[in-house]
């Protein structure tokens, strides 16, 4: 003898139905309807199921709930975390209601790729956010290295690329306010974003004007590899002399995204300050970039090395 309700699993109304009650120990009309399923659907079909005994006065019967499960996820109508979130829950409909500073980075992440396929996209996003160890390691992917994740496209991995690249130009666009940089969280707001994916370090000087603003723009002074970068006070304050500066900040980034300073760290720092002082360019600070919103000051951490 068949399922009570396995000949109507063509209309999507029994589909919606079936979606809800199975994760439900005691399907209610209350709950039902409070999941967004139409009152006339929901008494209709739970009569039907209490009629044939596939739910009872404790509930369901667990092989009733199981075959159902089963025919759902045979007819490739998988129950998606998702699908079972209220509709007030949905990241979408969130996002409308309270503001898209009220998601998590799964659910930005969702927004972006829409669909998951069987998996669901919730749990593709926090599959991928697992995968890369958060958002920076997503933003530091190209789209060839997204490719290669299960589950992305070409048409979701450009996606995804594009939105942390709007993200990374915004970053830049503000630059042309000459912005004042006269504390380490000034400077983090400005190159945090741009710097903390990288792969590889690089070194960033800040040429700075009489009132701690910015000269022009941040200039990229070396690359190099994970291992370290040269840093040394010649290419560093022949920069600072040509743009101008009274003073400066030399920025640069542990692709480790650990920003505690090492011993060479601290000994370039040392260098610069002597030299800056030689030619009337002080060093103001020296910052270390590792991953989101970690860094750390040396002249907060070490002032005695300015004294």
């Amino acid at each position: 003898m068949g399922l009570a309700l396995e000949t109507e699993l063509s209309k999507a109304s029994t589909l919606d139905f079936l979606h809800e009650a199975v994760l439900l120990d005691y399907p209610s009309i209350d709950d039902l309807v409070e999941a967004g399923i139409a009152h006339y659907h929901v008494t209709f079909l739970l009569r039907r199921l209490e009629q044939s005994q596939e739910i009872g006065v404790h509930g369901w019967d667990e092989f009733s709930r199981a075959a159902y499960i089963d025919l759902l996820q045979r007819k490739n109508t998988s129950i998606r975390e998702i699908d079972r979130l209220p509709t007030e829950e949905k990241p979408r409909e969130r996002a409308l209601e309270r503001g898209i500073s009220a998601l998590g980075d799964s659910e930005l992440i969702a927004l972006i790729l829409r669909t998951g396929g069987e998996e669901g996209v919730l749990a593709l996003a926090r599959r991928l956010l697992s995968e890369y160890n958060g958002l920076i390691g997503i933003a530091s992917c190209d789209i060839e290295a997204l490719l290669r994740s299960h589950g992305l496209g070409p048409a979701k991995a450009t996606e995804l690329a594009a939105a942390f690249e709007i993200g990374r130009r915004l970053a830049k666009a503000g630059r042309g306010k000459r912005p004042v940089l006269d504390s380490p969280e000034a400077v983090f707001d400005l190159l945090g974003p741009e710097m903390a994916p990288l792969k590889h370090e690089e070194l960033f000087l800040l040429p700075l004007d009489t009132r701690s603003r910015l000269i022009g723009s941040p200039l990229d002074v070396t690359k190099g590899d994970i291992d370290g970068t040269d840093a040394g006070p010649r290419v560093v304050f022949r920069n600072a002399l040509q743009a101008g500066a009274r003073s400066c900040i030399v920025v640069h980034n542990h692709p480790t995204g650990d920003p505690s300073p090492s011993a060479d760290d601290i000994a370039v720092t040392k260098r610069l300050i002597a030299a800056g002082k030689l030619i009337d360019v002080s060093l103001n600070d020296h910052i270390i970039i590792g991953d989101t919103a970690r860094y750390t000051s040396l002249r907060r951490t070490y002032p005695h090395l300015w004294t």
